[in-house]
């Protein structure tokens, strides 16, 4: 598989590498619903500089790794951004630009939206890239039961996406050597999107038959249980960042229920 990849598993030897796959899920679990629990520029801000540091410090990811990633998540969530700040109405100016008021609520509102969605960007991109899809499927089937039917289809799914990114890749690659000229503009995007989409499907269905006939050969599905050589435990770290991720959902949650905090930015002047 090629390294620039974006989507996919880099074995390593970080703090989050040697977490549990169940573990490592309830992270993501739990930082999407802190991301979605409040429309508060600052909560978002704090998100995901969190999100950032795990990414930085505890699952050892380089910023090339993770602009690679998100850069055109990214770049739509900053449109995103700037133009709900122009077009949204408020009560409260904050500032104007060449005349055109910008207020507070929507100011704080676009922020927040804009962050959460690029929260949930980054933190799938750390857990992506730090869980073996293998290890999850077990970890599904042996530490939580579920069906090992289901568990696979997990399995499948983390591995269709850098497969489906080498393949485009390598769609483009024999183009190129057709004599194939890339064009630019989203007009040439586009044409590319033509060209690309049959080779593709034509190829996924190929892959896709392979592995029913594998999956076949090793009678998958045969017996209602399956048995595994090597299965992942959950360690004290990962029960001290459950327990963690759990108090925090818990905490913010009911500081929201109970009146503490808002789910909206609500202006309070000096």
């Amino acid at each position: 598989m090629n390294r620039s990849t974006a989507f996919q598993f880099r074995a390593g030897n970080s703090f989050f590498h040697h977490l549990d796959p169940l573990t490592k899920l309830a992270w993501l679990v739990g930082v999407s619903l802190l991301a979605f629990g409040a429309y508060i520029g600052w909560v978002q801000i704090v998100v995901t500089l969190a999100i950032l540091f795990t990414a930085f410090a505890l699952a050892g990811l380089s910023f090339a790794v993770v602009f690679r990633g998100t850069w055109l998540f990214g770049l739509a969530c900053l449109s995103f951004l700037v133009i709900q700040t122009l077009t949204l109405p408020g009560t409260h100016v904050a500032f104007r630009i060449f005349g055109h008021p910008i207020y507070a609520e929507s100011a704080d509102y676009a922020i927040a939206s804009a962050l959460r969605i690029y929260a949930i960007i980054l933190s799938s991109l750390v857990f992506v890239s730090t869980t073996d899809p293998r290890e999850l499927a077990i970890a599904l089937v042996t530490q939580i039961r579920v069906p090992y039917r289901i568990a696979y289809a997990f399995f499948i799914a983390l591995r269709i996406i850098p497969t489906i990114e080498e393949e485009i890749k390598t769609i483009r690659a024999a183009q190129s050597v057709r004599g194939v000229v890339r064009k630019g503009g989203i007009a040439g995007r586009i044409g590319e999107t033509k060209r690309y989409a049959m080779p593709l499907l034509v190829g996924s269905l190929r892959k896709a038959s392979m592995m029913v006939i594998s999956m076949e050969a090793r009678a998958f599905g045969a017996y209602p249980q399956r048995t595994f050589v090597e299965a992942p435990r959950m360690t004290a770290a990962g029960m001290a960042v459950c327990t963690l991720m759990l108090a925090l959902v818990l905490a913010w949650y009911a500081a929201i229920l109970l009146g503490y905090v808002h789910s909206f930015y609500v202006f309070a002047p000096a």
